[in-house]
């Protein structure tokens, strides 16, 4: 999938569209979020029904995807070292993050991150065990950059494109990953992965996401 800058830490500055892989991604970096809290002194009817509802759908997210979770983990006990069980428990905390972060409420999506943490170590294993699977090695990719860790993202996403040289999402991510980081010719190094993305996209699905971003990056100084 490639890289969401809808619902992403603040240090993406415009929209990527979401390609479904594995799971869908769309998150906000930990801290960016506030959640409104105070004592009951002054604090208004509706904030505190919005929190309490806040807190309830939290609760029975968390139940839910937790039961996924612990049996997607049951099932890796056996076999440690599969490919499949390690990503399916990667795709269990993804899922658990990505509902959280489609919640209307800001509690919600400031938990989100944590979860696509928990994925990581998965992810790893999982793209340590089979790099050339394209859907793996690029949700690896979204969730280090979703759980608050743009410069492993960005590093993991120099080498799935060694890896995966054809694979035009793997380009994508590096090239909004480049163009959002403070590296040395990021801007250039941006472009030229943004239009490998291009030349690579046989399916055409990447192509006016990938001319986007080269246009914005053209646009600034």
């Amino acid at each position: 999938m490639a890289i969401d800058k809808k619902n992403s830490p603040g240090w993406y500055k415009v929209v990527v569209w979401i390609v479904l892989i594995v799971f869908v991604v769309g998150m906000a970096a930990g801290g960016l979020w506030q959640v409104f809290t105070g004592g009951l002194s002054g604090q208004d009817t509706s904030t505190s029904s919005s929190n309490t509802q806040s807190t309830s759908n939290q609760a029975a997210i968390d139940k839910t995807h937790q039961a996924q979770v612990t049996a997607a983990l049951a099932a890796l006990k056996a076999q440690p070292n599969d490919f499949t069980a390690n990503k399916n428990v990667a795709q269990a905390y993804a899922l658990w993050a990505q509902t959280l972060m489609d919640q209307n409420d800001s509690q919600s999506q400031a938990a989100a991150p944590a979860r696509f943490k928990d994925a990581v170590p998965y992810l790893r294993k999982a793209y340590s065990l089979k790099p050339t699977d394209t859907s793996v090695a690029n949700s690896y990719v979204l969730a280090l950059a979703y759980s608050g860790d743009p410069t492993q993202a960005l590093a993991v996403a120099r080498e799935v494109t060694t890896k995966n040289p054809n694979d035009a999402e793997a380009w994508l991510n590096l090239g909004v990953l480049l163009a959002n980081s403070d590296t040395q010719n990021a801007k250039a190094d941006a472009i030229a992965a943004l239009r490998t993305a291009i030349q690579k996209d046989t399916s055409g699905t990447l192509k006016a996401t990938a001319q986007q971003e080269i246009d914005t990056l053209n646009k600034t100084q």
